[in-house]
């Protein structure tokens, strides 16, 4: 059965709900045949010819939220990453597809900075770069743009190490649906009128 690319925010959602029902979801893979039945993973349920992030339609999300979809749906429980999913792609109906980029500040702010700096003190390290990446992140939110260098500064001084260190962890799974009901949450604080 050929499956044609969904356009709409409110198609993608209907094509993952039914993916969810039918249990046809899938991780680590874009698209399997299994038993005679076409499996797909959160975004490959868009259509056969999404193999990655590039391929996903504006209209259903931007590009900088595609990137994020395997890298959360891949990484959690799959019974977490499901339902995960679903309230995702409810989210995306509800926005149109028109989700502002200030989601992704809102996200780090409010979620991927505060685990950081509570990985920090858990392992003794010093949490203060997190926590001035997690203030410019408020500025960037509240509409106070840094320039670039300050930018690069406080990421450098984050570390890098900071994703290593939580994917190696032995919570990390638990840690990875943390982040990505975290994105939900943002998007759920998006009035539709700010989604433009």
């Amino acid at each position: 059965m050929t499956m044609t690319l969904a356009t709409t925010a409110e198609e993608a959602f209907a094509r993952y709900e039914a993916a969810f029902n039918e249990d046809r979801l899938i991780q680590d893979n874009w698209h399997e045949e299994r038993d005679g039945r076409n499996l797909a993973c959160a975004l490959g349920v868009l259509g056969e010819e999404v193999d990655g992030p590039a391929a996903c339609p504006a209209d259903v999300m931007p590009r900088w939220l595609a990137k994020m979809v395997p890298w959360f749906f891949d990484r959690m429980e799959f019974d977490d990453a499901r339902q995960w999913g679903l309230e995702f792609y409810a989210e995306l109906k509800r926005l149109g597809g028109k989700v502002p980029f200030d989601v992704i500040y809102r996200w780090h702010a409010d979620h991927v900075t505060t685990l950081a700096i509570e990985v920090s003190e858990e392992r003794k390290r010093d949490p203060e770069p997190h926590r001035k990446l997690q203030s410019l992140h408020r500025r960037a939110l509240a509409g106070d743009r840094a320039p670039v260098e300050e930018w690069r500064a406080i990421l450098r001084d984050a570390g890098a190490d900071a994703y290593a260190d939580a994917d190696a962890d032995a919570t990390r799974r638990a840690r990875m649906t943390r982040l990505a009901r975290g994105m939900v949450e943002c998007l759920k604080a998006v009035l539709v009128l700010d989604a433009g």
